[in-house]
């Protein structure tokens, strides 16, 4: 069972994802399979990337199905990590 605290921390990630994949990308929508990056969305909203909270967060939306490991870069170095999941624009239009 998922804390209220992590569930809300894992929602603002997710908000952090799209604000910055709509910086960087303005003509394009965010979908699922989209390679993004939420440690920079953390940083973005000012929450440190590192530690217990980010990675309990990270973990809810990985199991929400909100964000899927990369299948195409595994832990390439300078590779998104990961891609938007099957649940990321659900979840996001619940926010």
């Amino acid at each position: 069972m998922t804390d209220d605290l992590t569930r809300r921390l894992g929602e603002q990630i997710l908000w952090g994802v799209k604000e910055l994949y709509e910086e960087h990308n303005p003509n394009t929508t965010l979908v699922p399979g989209t390679p993004v990056a939420p440690h920079a969305a953390a940083e973005h909203i000012g929450v440190s990337p590192i530690g217990h909270w980010y990675a309990t967060a990270l973990k809810y939306l990985e199991e929400e199905g909100a964000l899927q490991a990369n299948p195409r870069t595994g832990n390439a170095v300078g590779q998104a990590r990961y891609v938007l999941g099957e649940r990321g624009p659900e979840l996001l239009g619940d926010i």
